[in-house]
Order: structure tokens, then sequence, then C-alpha cells
């Protein structure tokens, strides 16, 4: 069969491509919904007003700590929990360090202040439950003590991954775990490190090669590093700035103007709807970081991030300038008394940071995609060179927003794919039909994984609800078909984020991944016994517009 995959590109591709040969699960399935109920401990109900969580997240050295402590020491008459790595390197007037319950778990008091701590250093996956135990412990010692916390602080490690982070906490409260009938997560907040941003972007290495990000040599170093030893720093660097509803941008005495104004517009680009504030010391505004309002990026999941991104950058091609300025507000300096909104700047204009979305509705062939995947700046790459035979290492944010990375010339069309610096989404591939793949690109990182089944190819007992269009998640579902086409759900559909692209050049050359006529011929030929589990069509006399038909 021509559009099976043959490896031939070199172990690394290979590699990719390989893993993409999972088992075809339902996406439901593969976010790990189950039915786990947990037994309240909770004698007095729930408060008629819950408690707001808000996680704060970050690389070592980013200044999380220096924050936490500039906001306890200024909470103004606030009641706070924290959940800390370590008691100790909390530096605030406090009692001794003492054990409150059986469990172990260790605890500190302050004036208005409690803090409890992770044993093992992290809130990501296997530590959920000491996660929950730890806010379970703070809301004990508040009953006890006869009053409520104004806000509860989880800062996480700084290796932690935010998303999973998120994912924990939702999918403990579908399982109706008690703690959330007293909290809700209410913000995600995301420290970056000024001047280090561009060096850390630009990085080829994996998060456990930089012992000065997780503290190896430190006693107290997280457990979960180890488990991180494939994980790219610019991959996490992305992750704790796109899952944030702020983003704080410390150290800023540190940078000069133009790499302030520079990586404000890049922060936006990457998350247009991210609070983005500027501050020296970790000196930022109570009100700012306690946002009034449940943040937006707080409530959504991994889906839901991919359809606001594709969102924000159709709105953002509409209106012509780049990106969506409209949708984040930047906040100057915060150790004066002014502090109102400041709209970004032209980044398009000022920087060349545009982007745009690359939707289409047919596969791409696996050898095709293969090749030009291999001509991109990333360290999975088979080439060792790429334009003007300019080593992949030698690629940095640094040169390309200095104009020192030629973005195309006459002897290789593909050198426009080193002008992205950012690339997310959806991937159909022929070879796998029936499963959606996300794609994700940042800087030297690249990775291709599965998602999932496409919810074409998802039978009903799977689909929220079962597919009921009351629901509003189903709805979003299904406005994702084809409603005139024969293929569902599946699509192309990429963010791509860059300086200077040419987008007529980037689109011509994914167009040319696509199955031609001819293979679309094959395909469906092949696909005549793989019929869709289910079609959405447009329906006027139907309360959402749509009709389900769901098909044995």
């Amino acid at each position: 069969r021509p559009l099976c995959f043959r490896s031939g590109q070199g172990a690394a591709m290979a590699t990719i491509f390989r893993n993409l040969r999972l088992q075809a699960l339902p996406r439901m399935v593969r976010q790990g919904v189950n039915q786990i109920r947990w037994n309240s401990t909770f004698a007095d109900g729930a408060r008629k007003s819950k408690v707001p969580i808000s996680v704060l997240s970050g690389f070592l050295g980013s200044g999380k700590t220096t924050l936490l402590q500039e906001l306890l020491q200024n909470k103004g008459g606030l009641k706070v929990g924290v959940v800390v790595n370590d008691v100790a390197s909390v530096n605030i007037d406090a009692k001794l360090v003492r054990d409150r319950s059986s469990s172990g778990i260790r605890t500190k008091s302050g004036k208005g202040i409690e803090f409890v701590e992770l044993e093992n250093g992290c809130a990501c996956c296997n530590s959920s439950d000491e996660l929950m135990a730890c806010i379970d412990q703070l809301l004990e010692i508040s009953r006890v003590g006869g009053y409520s916390f104004d806000r509860i602080v989880i800062e996480m490690s700084g290796v932690a991954e935010p998303k999973n982070v998120r994912r924990e906490i939702q999918l403990a409260i579908k399982e109706e775990h008690p703690i959330f009938e007293e909290t809700e997560l209410s913000t995600m907040i995301t420290v970056v490190d000024s001047p280090h941003f561009f060096e850390l972007y630009s990085s080829k290495h994996d998060v456990v090669d930089h012992q000065e990000l997780i503290g190896l040599n430190d006693a107290s170093a997280p457990l979960e590093a180890i488990s991180l030893v494939e994980r790219k720093v610019v991959d996490l660097l992305v992750e704790q700035v796109e899952c944030a509803d702020l983003v704080v941008l410390n150290k800023d005495d540190r940078v000069d103007e133009k790499k302030r104004q520079a990586l404000k517009n890049i922060v936006s680009a990457l998350n247009p709807k991210a609070d983005i504030v500027h501050c020296e010391y970790g000196k930022v505004p109570l009100e700012r970081v306690f946002l009034s309002d449940k943040g937006r990026i707080a409530s959504l999941d991994d889906d839901d991030d991919i359809r606001e991104a594709v969102e924000s950058a159709k709105l953002a091609s509409e209106a012509g300038h780049g990106h969506s300025h409209s949708h984040s507000h930047s906040h100057e300096h915060t150790h004066g008394h002014e502090h109102g909104h400041e709209h970004a700047p032209n980044a398009a204009e000022k920087y060349g940071i545009s982007t745009f979305v690359y939707s289409r509705r047919r596969p791409f062939h696996p050898k095709k995609l293969q090749d030009l995947i291999s001509f991109m700046p990333v360290k999975n790459a088979t080439r060792k060179n790429w334009v003007d035979h300019m080593p992949v290492d030698s690629w940095t944010l640094d040169k390309l927003l200095d104009g020192k990375l030629n973005s195309s010339n006459e002897k290789n069309e593909l050198g426009v794919l080193h002008s992205i610096i950012r690339s997310k989404g959806f991937v159909w591939l022929a070879s796998h039909a029936q499963s959606a793949l996300y794609w994700s690109h940042a800087g030297a990182h690249f990775s291709l994984n599965p998602l999932g089944l496409w919810w074409a190819a998802t039978a009903k007992e799977n689909w929220p609800d079962a597919g009921d269009l009351s629901n509003p998640e189903v709805v979003k579902i299904a406005n994702e078909f084809d409603k005139e086409g024969k293929w569902g759900d599946r699509r192309q559909e990429l963010v791509f984020i860059g300086v200077d692209m040419v987008e007529e050049e980037i689109t011509a050359l994914f167009d040319a991944c696509l199955l031609n006529d001819h293979e679309m011929l094959q395909f469906e030929e092949l696909m005549k016994d793989k019929p869709n589990s289910v079609d959405v069509k447009s329906d006027p006399k139907s309360a959402s517009g749509l009709r389900i038909d769901f098909h044995e």
C-alpha cells in the first residue's frame, strides 16, 4: 500500500513516528476519566463561598519564592494558606515548624498565614493525592481555628508541569473530591526570568541537563526531576507561559528596552488571553496576583487550550495586526504608583512577530510530512544542516529577532521554516486515519503524539453525556465537524507563531505534504471499511443548530 509509512529517514525521526503506533483510544479514556469516589471528611457541609486556589509556576531562579514572600508580607489582612515544597525556604516571621496531623504533613504558621509542605516536592501526576491531602490539611487548620482562608496558594517546584496540576485538580473535581466542596481552582500564575528567557527558549537540551533549573545539587531537589530526562527546557518553558492567567515578567531591571518589548510581545503571542505584568524583585500589587474573577486558563482543559489558540490566531489574522492584543493586558513596572492598562504595541510592525492558522480538511502523507519536519531547525531532525548549511545548533531566538537568520533564499525554499518559533495543533495523518495527533513545536523542540480517536471515530458511549447537545462540551465538539464533508472532525489545524514569517510560503510547503488527488482516491478506497461512528449535520430546527447521528 503506497500510503503505509516506511521508516528510512534516520532513528530520531523514525522514533517520532513510531511513537504514534499506540492503541487508539477514545479521547475521554486517554484523559484518564474514571469513576473513583472519595470519602468526605467534612462535617460542616459546603461553604457558601469557595476558597480560591492560585497555582504558582516558574523555573528555579525565576523569582517564585520572592514573589510569594512579597505577597505574604503585604497581604493586607487576608488569611492565606500556602502549599510549598520546603517550608524552610519561605523566609517570614513564623512559629516553629510542627506536625499537625497524624499523616505527618509538615506545617508552619505565621500571622494570618498557614503553610503545609509537599513531601515529594511536586504536585504533578503521581503526587496528586499528596497535593489534595495538603489542601485538606489547610482546610482542617482553618476549621479548628474557626476561620476561613481568603486564598490558598500552591507554589510549584521549578520543573513542575502546570497543565498536569490543572488536569489533576479538574479530574479530582469530576471525581467529587470533598475538598472542592470548599475550594475551587481560580488562577494559574507563571513567573518568568526575563533576562534568561531568550537563552532558555533557544536551548536544545533536556531539563535535567540544567542543574541550575532543578537544583539537583540541593538536598531538597524535587524527585520528579529524574522523570523529566526527555522533557526539553523550551517545551516546559512554553507550557508554563501558555498555561497561565497571569504571566509575571520578573527581573525587569535586568533587560534593556528592546528585549523588554520583544519579550512582552512574544509572551503575548504565546498566550494572547493572559494578563502580563512587569516587575522587579517580585513586587507585584496584591490585586494583580489575586485576580477578582476566576481566570480563563484555570477553567480550560487541554483541548480547550488548542481551541483558544486557534480562535485567537484567527481573530488576529482577521484584524491584520499580528496577534490579538485586544485580549492581552500588559502592565508597566509595579514598584511605582501607576498600574493602568497599557495595550502592547503592534508586534508585527515593530518586531515582525505574527501568527496565523493553517486549516485543511485533507490528510497529510506521512512520508512527505516527515521530509518537511526534517528541514525544520529542531533537534529531532535527521539532517545535520538546514538553511545555507547552517547547523541546527546555531539557531537562537536572539539571532532571529536581530535579523541574523535569513527567512528564505533561492538555494533553499525550506529556509522559511526557521522563522517559526512556535507551532501547535491537530494533525490528520493518512497512516493514522482514526487517531487525532497533537503537533507541538517550540524553538528546537518538536513532538507529534497521539491524542486518542477523532470524535468521528468515537462510539456514542464514549462521548460526553452520550452526545447530548444540551451539554456545552458536546456542542463545542460538534462544531468542529465538517457539516458538508464526510470526514467528520478530522482536519489539519495548526497555529504558527514566528518572526518575519512568510505565510504564503509556509502554507505552500504544508500543502505540498497533503495527499494529492490520486492518493486521496486510494485513501478513500482504504477507508470504505472504516465508516464514521458519528456524523454531524446542520439542523436549523434544533436549539443548537446541529444534529448528531450515531451509527452502530
